[in-house]
């Protein structure tokens, strides 16, 4: 082969490495858990959490499903009561959820972000929580 040609086809060819590195790795914004595919729920991911005043960035997944089994709405969030009720807005979905550890409401807009806001502790002494991520599109059955 000669050295003329050898440049361009070294360059296709880590075109092409770096192509296939790139689709196998998966997607850098997974929520990492999914929900059950026979029940319309959003798959999703806060990014920012606070308990008063101690903010974290660690990821948490949850599931927050429009009705499930029972035909009501549920949200599998750490900390929450799964058992919540579903308030369909111009822009998206509020559950609220009390009765857990956390009680609160999560909003997810239509544009797939998500905001949540609860307390925690006792009436004399609350400690409020706050939260933002992102979700997946919305799966329908």
């Amino acid at each position: 082969m000669k050295r003329s040609t050898m440049l361009p086809v070294l360059v296709v060819i880590t075109i092409v490495l770096l192509a296939l590195i790139v689709m196998l790795s998966g997607r850098s914004n997974d929520p990492g858990i999914k929900g059950d595919p026979d029940f319309p729920h959003f798959a999703c991911q806060i990014t920012k959490y606070c308990e008063g005043e101690t903010c974290s960035e660690d990821p948490i997944p949850f599931v927050a499903y429009l009705s499930h089994a029972d035909s009501l709405p549920r949200l599998e969030l750490p900390r929450f009561n799964p058992r919540a009720t579903l308030t369909e807005l111009p822009d998206g979905y509020m559950f609220e959820s009390d009765g857990g550890e956390v009680s609160g409401t999560v909003t997810i807009f239509s544009g797939r972000g998500l905001d949540l806001t609860g307390t925690s502790g006792s009436e004399d002494a609350p400690v409020e929580h706050f939260a933002s991520g992102r979700c997946d599109r919305l799966v329908e059955p």
